[in-house]
């Protein structure tokens, strides 16, 4: 049977995961969405289509599947920031782009698409209730411009469920792991700004971290047990930005101060530090929005896709070693438990 999987965002962190694990199956036919001039390479064997999402009639060739006996769509594509000034890309990335993508799945006679939505598009619970699954999906409900666009997203791709789509949606949350060589996921630099001791300090807050080979896995996973209209949160462990470091203070050795700096001192350096990277044209690590994020209620249940998916995130130790071993830090860890 000749099987075609077609990949938005292909290029990125989590979608050269996915890639290596649809090449175990060298029946596998993969084509990947890449941006005109992206000068990312993929691997031997897998097509490569130039468009845009936000372009519908770019993505004519992408969607071309005659002499294919199935075809799967992971829609990886996302326009991720968390900048706190407003960017027309953000809605058009993730909002627009995927309204393009669901309709030509739909037209073309896609037979299944997972799309890979984000934990921020589900609406916050009062700390300490656990955040599970909901099918209720509103931009109004959520904080900052990516959970907004992620969430009108969600609520767009469900009502193409409802109108035949074979489609289900997965919510990660914080992505980190090995393989990031661009270094665009922001935690990939914020581990390395700890391990090399550029962030000597802790804050408070934290976040549940996931690690992206599990989420490549469980979006597989999803494609092959998802049930349409289903979605299906793949999150890891919940850790404290404090526990985090003493992570890599295990592997690395590296000392940091046992000093947490006040929230209100933290929002005002994050406010200042955003400005002073845009002035210079630097990435910032904190940014109000990333602060907001650390310090909401970020208790996610995986047991429903642990359940119905068979998905089992590894720990975040593992996660974390494999991080600074990607990172060149491999000669310099201490002890691998």
């Amino acid at each position: 049977m000749r099987k075609l999987y077609l990949i938005t965002g292909g290029t990125g962190h989590l979608g050269r995961h996915v890639i290596r694990l649809l090449r175990k199956n060298k029946d596998n036919h993969i084509r990947v969405l890449a941006l005109p001039g992206d000068p990312s390479p993929l691997p031997d064997g897998v097509e490569r289509v130039e468009g845009d999402v936000c372009d519908a009639q770019s993505l004519q060739r992408f969607f071309q599947t005659d002499g294919y006996d199935s075809i799967t769509l992971f829609h990886l594509a996302a326009y991720i920031t968390i900048a706190s000034k407003n960017d027309p890309r953000v809605w058009n990335v993730n909002v627009e782009g995927t309204r393009n993508v669901m309709a030509l799945a739909l037209r073309t006679g896609v037979d299944r698409v997972v799309y890979v939505s984000s934990v921020h598009a589900i609406p916050e619970l009062p700390s300490p209730d656990v955040i599970t699954e909901t099918t209720r999906f509103s931009a109004e409900s959520v904080h900052g411009q990516y959970a907004k666009s992620k969430a009108a997203a969600a609520e767009l791709v469900l009502q193409y469920a409802a109108r035949g789509l074979n489609v289900s949606i997965v919510h990660p949350s914080g992505i980190i792991g090995p393989g990031d060589t661009q270094k665009s996921n922001h935690m990939t630099r914020t581990i390395e700004a700890m391990a090399s001791g550029r962030i000597p300090v802790s804050i408070s807050g934290g976040y549940d971290f996931v690690d992206v080979r599990d989420v490549a896995a469980g979006i597989i996973r999803c494609e092959a047990k998802g049930k349409a209209g289903e979605c299906y949160i793949l999150s890891g462990h919940f850790a404290t930005v404090a526990g985090l470091m003493r992570i890599i203070s295990g592997f690395t050795g590296r000392r940091f101060l046992s000093l947490h700096i006040p929230r209100f001192v933290m929002k005002a350096a994050a406010y200042l530090g955003e400005k002073f990277s845009l002035l210079l044209r630097r990435v910032p690590l904190f940014t109000p929005y990333s602060l907001f994020t650390l310090y909401s209620n970020a208790l996610f249940s995986h047991r429903k896709a642990t359940q119905n998916l068979g998905y089992r995130p590894r720990s975040l130790r593992r996660t974390v070693r494999s991080v600074l071993q990607s990172l060149g830090y491999g000669n310099k860890i201490k002890h691998i438990p």
